[in-house]
């Protein structure tokens, strides 16, 4: 009985992995099919979504761009996503990398071998997989290797050794105004000071623009083109989303699980001069 249960096991445990050997033997010659192709990577313990859906929208109006879709940000799901909707004439291919265990984003960073990439906030999320802060910074920061690597944008509390392809960002952001009516901040670029509105919520999210704003420059559009498109930026779906129906407003923030973004959520709650009610799970992947 024992034998053709395991024997079963071990014939199915294989066959499954030649498939998935072939899903990314196609999904690879896909991605190494078009020359033209740029590839975006973007990391961080939280935002990666955020900043993946703006930095999307900023592009999308000048160039045909592609996205992993909600929070798809594993090597399984983006294979199946490039096998499934990429198309060949894609200019921009942005992909969102998630981990959970040490090696995760190495391994989606080893695939698509991004030419830009993204390492944004990096925070006690999911410590209770990496056990310490400095075991997640080592994980963000594998998305850096890749053959292809042109340049990174890094937010400042990983705490790396600066290098000429890696742009700091996230201390060059002065005079943030969080209100329930959007976020005005201004940012240090090029030693001259540029000024932003965008109709989202959170103070932190000036972070997120931050680095959608430099890498965009970087790929070629200017400061006032950002100014406008900044300005005209979408909300994301359930991440401090602003809803108001029937007289009351509603922050769905139900995607959000860190303490910084919860804190943020909590601070633009309190300038409403009405009742308020909250409802929360409270924090469950992070430290005491």
């Amino acid at each position: 009985v024992i034998f053709p249960l395991f024997f079963s096991y071990l014939a199915s445990y294989l066959y499954e992995k030649i498939l998935f050997y072939d899903f990314k033997k196609r999904a690879s010659k896909k991605l190494l099919a078009n020359p033209n192709l740029k590839v975006i990577a973007i990391t961080a313990s939280y935002g990666k979504t955020s900043i993946k859906n703006f930095l999307y929208e900023v592009l999308s109006k000048q160039y045909k761009v592609y996205k992993t879709p909600r929070s798809v940000n594993t090597l399984g799901g983006i294979i199946k996503d490039i096998n499934e909707n990429l198309d060949d004439d894609i200019a921009f291919y942005i992909v969102e990398a998630g981990a959970r265990a040490k090696g995760d984003i190495l391994e989606i960073a080893q695939f698509v071998q991004p030419h830009i990439a993204i390492v944004g906030q990096i925070g006690e999320q999911h410590i209770e997989y990496f056990k310490t802060l400095q075991n997640i910074r080592d994980t963000k920061m594998e998305l850096l290797q890749s053959e292809r690597l042109e340049h990174a944008f890094v937010h400042t509390s990983a705490h790396v050794k600066p290098e000429d392809h890696i742009t700091f960002f996230g201390d060059h952001i002065e005079h943030i105004v969080a209100t329930l009516d959007g976020i005005d901040f201004d940012l240090i670029f090029d030693a001259k000071q540029y000024h932003f509105h965008a109709n989202l919520l959170g103070a932190f999210n000036a972070h997120n623009l931050d680095v959608v704003i430099r890498s965009a420059s970087y790929l070629g559009l200017s400061m006032e083109t950002l100014q406008e498109r900044v300005a005209h930026l979408s909300q994301v779906e359930h991440r401090l989303q602003k809803i108001e129906a029937n007289g009351k407003i509603i922050i769905d923030d139900s995607y959000n699980g860190n303490l910084e973004g919860m804190v943020g959520s909590y601070e633009l709650v309190s300038q409403y001069s009405g009742r308020k009610v909250i409802i929360t799970p409270g924090i469950v992947e992070s430290d005491e």
